[in-house]
């Protein structure tokens, strides 16, 4: 039996892929959720060709959005209220061959993993092996990858380096790249410019938008330099720091505009004269794409497109403001891999033994 534990779109995003190969040959699986995303998890699995889940684990705190530490905490407190009540009938119904699988580096890819641990089956982590070597950034990600690199027993790893990163442990699988590049390249080739031109700004991570002052300095920067005007993509998370510093310092070049579908963000990336984030999926998706892109990070664990279509910042102003004059140099053409890593997973799977005709279908909370 397959199941699959993510909390998050990003996750959501990169774990459909796998499912939908899996649906393509007519291998059973399930998904448990954890919901540190709420609504916009919701929406985004019919949008993925995901079904809604077969077990609810948590459902964020009271059906919001997990924002700061105290509804973490509430949030963990529900998990193990939940692993209390159903640990040991799982323990007990699981199939031998159950594979529990994580994806990345969220809270949730730990808490999927000590579930496997929990429930004494094996857990296998997609996008494992990817280290920036400073714990403290990305933070609480490098950590999070510490711990599920420690947990699990299966590894997909999505570059060489990441490989090498796990030399010391078994059943290391290289995928050839990240899930994300299948999510993109499934959805066509559809040219995402309709003659605007435009940049696109999202930057949502903690270490960033908890240091206001560096907010502050980088919308500054983006107003001041782009040619452009920006289009800045907020969240739940970011929508006040972000939002609030665009409106404040931005002087009118920065559009903020809600989350998008992944389609939607897809078409937008192509049609993007240029990107600045800090979102590592992003950075994976515009190496494929070629659009340049700043990843504006003190670290980035991910090699894809750097010294190519990518330019890491260190968040330092004068990084940001060189790119934004001469971001049409990084421009590339498409890099089209040669293997499908959703199909390596999928295949490794099925190898080991976990593929099942007789996995039993939970009824959706929903």
């Amino acid at each position: 039996m397959i199941i699959f534990i993510f909390g998050t779109t990003a996750e959501a995003i990169k774990v459909a892929p796998i499912a939908r190969r899996l649906q393509e040959r007519h291998i059973p699986y399930q998904l448990w959720l954890t919901m540190q995303h709420t609504t916009a998890l919701r929406n985004i699995l019919p949008e993925l060709g995901l079904r809604m889940p077969d077990r609810l684990i948590a459902d964020g705190r009271n059906g919001q959005p997990l924002r700061g530490f105290a509804d973490v905490a509430h949030w963990l407190w529900q998990i193990l209220r939940w692993l209390r009540r159903n640990g040991r009938g799982l323990r007990q119904s699981l199939p031998s061959n159950t594979v529990i699988v994580v994806h990345g580096d969220t809270l949730t890819s730990v808490v999927g993993a000590l579930i496997a641990r929990r429930l004494k089956v094996q857990c296998a982590h997609v996008e494992a092996g990817l280290r920036s070597g400073n714990w403290r950034h990305p933070f609480p990600e490098e950590l999070d990858r510490r711990i599920v690199g420690a947990l699990a027993s299966i590894h997909y790893t999505p570059s060489e380096e990441a490989t090498n990163n796990l030399a010391a442990k078994r059943n290391v699988v290289h995928t050839e790249g990240n899930t994300v590049i299948d999510a993109v390249l499934d959805q066509g080739d559809d040219a995402g410019s309709n003659g605007e031109k435009f940049g696109v700004v999202l930057l949502h991570r903690f270490e960033f938008i908890s240091n206001q002052p560096l907010v502050e300095e980088t919308v500054s920067i983006l107003a001041a330099t782009s040619p452009y005007p920006l289009k800045l993509i907020v969240d739940a998370y970011s929508e006040h720091a972000v939002k609030e510093a665009a409106l404040s310092h931005g002087k009118g070049r920065l559009t903020p505009q809600p989350k998008l579908s992944h389609q939607e963000f897809v078409g937008l990336m192509k049609g993007a004269e240029f990107i600045v984030t800090d979102s590592g999926g992003i950075q994976a998706e515009t190496a494929l794409l070629g659009v340049p892109t700043l990843i504006h990070r003190k670290t980035t664990e991910q090699g894809e497109g750097l010294g190519a279509n990518i330019v890491l910042s260190e968040w330092k102003s004068e990084r940001l403001s060189a790119f934004l004059k001469n971001f049409g140099s990084y421009r590339r053409p498409i890099q089209r891999p040669e293997h499908s890593p959703s199909d390596i997973v999928v295949n490794d799977l099925v190898a080991r033994g976990f593929a099942t005709s007789d996995a039993p279908r939970q009824s959706s909370p929903f």
